[in-house]
C-alpha cells in the first residue's frame, strides 16, 4: 500500500545520500543556479499553474517566482559558509498551501544545498504547483533519487512518513497546531519549524 511507497521513497534516498554529499558544495550551488535559470524560463507556464492549482493572481505568482529564484541562488552561495559540516541525511519538506511555489523551494534547495537528500511531501491542496518546483529543480541537474515527490493525504500514511527512522529532519512551515502535532507523534523529532503567531506591536 502506501506506506510501501514511503518505505520505497526513502530506501532509495538513503542510497543517493553519499553520492550527493560527496560532491563539492561548489558542484551542488552550481546545480541550483541551473534550476534557477529553469525557473526564469518556466515562469509563464508556472504562473499558469498557480493560478489554476492555488487561485493565485498573476500579480501574487510573479513575486513568488521571483522568490523561489532568489533561494534557489542564495543557498548555492550560503553552503559555502558551511563549512566541512555533516549533512542530517534524508530531510522531509512539509510546505504550506499558500505559498506553494516559494516556501518549498527554500526549504527543498537549503537542504539540498548543504548535501542531505529531500522527500518534498507537498500540502494536498497545491500538490501541481509543488511538482512545478520538484520538475524545475530536476530540470537543472538534481538526480529524482536526492529530491524526491511524495504527495499525500494528511492520515495515517503522512503519519507513517513524518514519523518514519529514515526521516533526519523535518522542515515544516504551516501551523504552530502541525508542529505540536508532529512531536505529540514522535516526541524525539528533529523539527525545524516556522510557525504561525501573531504578536502585538506598540508604536509610540
Amino acid at each position: 500500500g502506501d506506506k510501501k511507497i514511503v518505505d520505497i521513497a526513502i530506501k532509495s534516498a538513503k542510497s543517493a545520500q553519499n553520492n550527493w554529499s560527496a560532491l563539492s558544495i561548489e558542484e551542488r550551488g552550481k546545480l541550483l543556479r541551473s534550476a534557477a535559470s529553469v525557473m526564469e524560463e518556466k515562469q509563464a507556464e508556472t504562473i499558469a499553474v498557480m493560478m489554476r492549482d492555488a487561485g493565485k493572481t498573476a500579480a501574487e505568482a510573479i513575486p513568488e517566482i521571483s522568490e523561489a529564484i532568489d533561494f534557489a541562488n542564495f543557498y548555492s552561495f550560503a553552503a559555502r559558509d558551511f563549512g566541512p559540516s555533516t549533512p542530517l541525511g534524508t530531510v522531509l519538506v512539509v510546505p504550506p498551501w499558500n505559498f506553494p511555489y516559494a516556501i518549498p523551494m527554500g526549504g527543498v534547495c537549503a537542504a539540498l544545498a548543504a548535501g542531505n537528500t529531500v522527500i518534498l511531501k507537498p500540502a494536498p491542496e497545491t500538490v501541481a504547483t509543488a511538482f512545478e518546483v520538484a520538475s524545475h529543480l530536476w530540470e537543472g541537474g538534481v538526480p529524482k533519487d536526492v529530491l524526491q515527490f511524495l504527495p499525500m493525504r494528511d492520515d495515517e500514511t503522512g503519519k507513517y512518513l513524518v514519523t518514519h527512522e529514515g526521516i533526519d529532519g523535518v522542515i515544516l512551515t504551516g501551523s504552530f497546531e502541525t508542529a505540536k502535532l508532529f512531536t505529540s507523534w514522535k516526541p524525539d523529532i528533529n523539527i525545524l519549524a516556522e510557525t504561525s503567531g501573531k504578536n502585538a506591536t506598540l508604536i509610540s
